[in-house]
């Protein structure tokens, strides 16, 4: 994805050109995320199912109607993580499922490092306080519900 959006001419307003380029940072992540989900044998519906149990991203009924994943397939999808030893009779992580997890997170933020490299400290910082901003601005405006995130959502992993 991060290919595809990189082929787009640059948009000629500030909002613009900010939206292109957050929209070409998170393409280059989310590639290097399905590099890591691969390599550590999880399907898609798997990295779901797996990512809702650690509590910090979806909610399990948001992310299933989200993705248009069934009833059937999710509990599919949780049987055959239970079966591998990644979730406990109850849904939750295990010690195995949540190793996993961790170093699924690690290596994708290893991997989405790379066009950080040449940021320096003072304007790093200045993004952080740009998208505290935004987050903030989005979340008063409620513009998710409330059930569309995990218990943990925003939380370190």
């Amino acid at each position: 994805m991060f290919a595809a959006h990189g082929t787009l001419a640059w948009p000629e307003t500030a909002h613009g050109q900010l939206w292109h380029a957050v929209t070409l940072l998170r393409e280059y992540r989310g590639d290097g995320h399905v590099v890591a989900l691969v390599a550590n044998e999880l399907s898609g519906l798997d990295a779901l199912v797996s990512h809702t149990a650690s509590g910090i991203g979806f909610s399990v009924g948001f992310a299933r109607r989200l993705r248009g994943w069934t009833e059937d397939e999710w509990a599919e999808g949780t049987d055959g993580l239970r079966l591998r030893g990644l979730l406990d009779a109850g849904g939750a992580l295990t010690m195995q499922g949540a190793e996993l997890r961790a170093q699924i997170e690690d290596l994708t933020d290893a991997l989405a490092y790379v066009p950080w490299r040449g940021v320096s400290d003072d304007d790093a910082a200045e993004v952080a306080a740009v998208a505290a901003s935004i987050r903030k601005a989005v979340r008063s405006a409620g513009l998710f519900p409330g059930v569309a995130f995990g218990p943990r959502y925003g939380g370190h992993r």
